[in-house]
């Protein structure tokens, strides 16, 4: 709700750089479950990480950061529009060779051989044989370096319209949008993971899901390495012939910690054991798991993972 209610603002305007952070502190909030003040849940990931279109791996929050000037709005967005902007060739008298963005290039629109400046003010057309509308392959050939020669003759002509037309480069239908324009200005639409996104937000499967996926592949899962990496004091299984769950602590220094548990499937007279070995940083050493026949109480069952650990 708060980026849709300013999403009609944000079409026209740059926001204020405090109005915007102040939206962007109470969306990170509530999207972590913390509270301003700094207690509640953890921070996973930087903002700017989670302000990434969700086919770049993020989920597409997202809020300006400029003044709110009209005028400094449109020109903050200049170069962006050259960019991204490009003229279809359809009869060639409109675009000028060495001035307009003609070329199909999402690089660089712009003719880059060093042209005569009579050549550089000459139309398009000029290019095309007499009366035709196809390219006139020995002049490209001659004029140009193998890259602009390679884009030119790669344009299609069209013998039905005769005005050149101006299209938006980043968008399939050529039409200009706020995304479209937003997403040239931060993100490479040809970056080859963003298919990978696509394909895991249109699974199938409850958003849950989806969401959980994306916090699998992104690493902000409340793993206990996260949590250790994080420093952050929980509360972990370490059942040693006992029962109820306590607090991990580090053993001393030079010294390993083995935790077991086990647990006991009466139904199938069978039980199984588990057991994890760190060091005193914390670190992973070792693990072993293993089931066995018999139905024994919890105690039991733990008395023999003990045993399997020390053997």
């Amino acid at each position: 709700m708060a980026q849709a209610m300013l999403n009609y603002v944000m079409n026209v305007y740059l926001l204020p750089l405090d109005l915007c952070k102040e939206l962007e502190i109470m969306m990170n909030s509530f999207w972590w479950g913390s509270k301003r003040n700094g207690g509640g849940g953890i921070k996973w990931m930087k903002w700017e990480r989670l302000c990434k279109p969700k086919d770049f791996g993020g989920l597409g929050f997202n809020l300006g950061f400029n003044p709110i000037f009209i005028w400094r709005s449109i020109m903050a967005s200049k170069d962006v529009v050259i960019k991204g902007s490009r003229l279809q060739i359809e009869s060639g008298h409109q675009a000028l060779i060495g001035k307009a963005p003609w070329l199909p290039d999402s690089d660089c629109g712009f003719i880059t051989t060093d042209l005569h400046e009579e050549l550089v003010m000459a139309p398009v057309c000029s290019l095309m044989m007499v009366d035709q509308r196809r390219w006139d392959y020995d002049v490209v050939t001659d004029l140009f370096n193998a890259r602009n020669r390679d884009l030119i003759l790669k344009i299609p002509l069209s013998t039905r319209r005769d005005r050149d037309v101006w299209y938006w480069l980043a968008d399939p239908r050529g039409v200009f949008s706020v995304r479209s324009c937003y997403k040239m200005m931060t993100y490479d639409a040809n970056n080859s993971s963003s298919s990978f996104w696509r394909r895991l937000w249109k699974l199938n499967v409850p958003s849950k899901v989806k969401n959980f996926l994306w916090r699998a592949v992104k690493n902000v899962l409340p793993t206990t390495d996260n949590l250790l990496s994080r420093e952050f004091r929980c509360c972990l299984l370490a059942l040693f012939l006992g029962s109820g769950v306590v607090c991990w602590e580090r053993p001393h220094v030079g010294w390993v910690k083995c935790n077991v548990d086990a647990a006991v499937f009466s139904f199938q007279s069978k039980s199984s054991f588990g057991c994890v070995v760190r060091n005193s940083d914390g670190t992973f050493l070792a693990a072993k798991c293993d089931s066995f026949a018999g139905s024994f109480r919890a105690r039991q069952a733990e008395a023999f993972g003990v045993r399997e650990a020390l053997s």
